[in-house]
């Protein structure tokens, strides 16, 4: 049951990083990217979180630190649309 529960997430977060992709391709304006540029690497950290439960192999120092450089980049590139200046 626990190997079934499993593999759902590994789908789930892959179709949601397939939709995610594409709204980054295909995204309109700069905002659209940076947002699907966040959450590709958020599912990208979530995906090697459940591999790592999977595999009994433990990395998740690697998603850890995915998820804080994917935040700190959001947000450095939000301030910068905003503001338009970096500090």
């Amino acid at each position: 049951m626990v190997d079934f529960t499993l593999n759902l997430a590994l789908t789930i977060l892959g179709v949601s990083l397939f939709i995610a992709f594409i709204r980054f391709v295909k995204g309109p304006s700069l905002p659209d990217r940076l947002l699907a540029v966040d959450t590709v690497t958020l599912t990208l950290a979530g995906m090697f979180a459940v591999l790592a439960i999977k595999s009994s192999f433990e990395f998740f120092i690697a998603v850890l630190i995915l998820a804080v450089v994917g935040i700190i980049s959001s947000v450095t590139v939000a301030k910068y649309l905003v503001k338009g200046k970096l500090l």
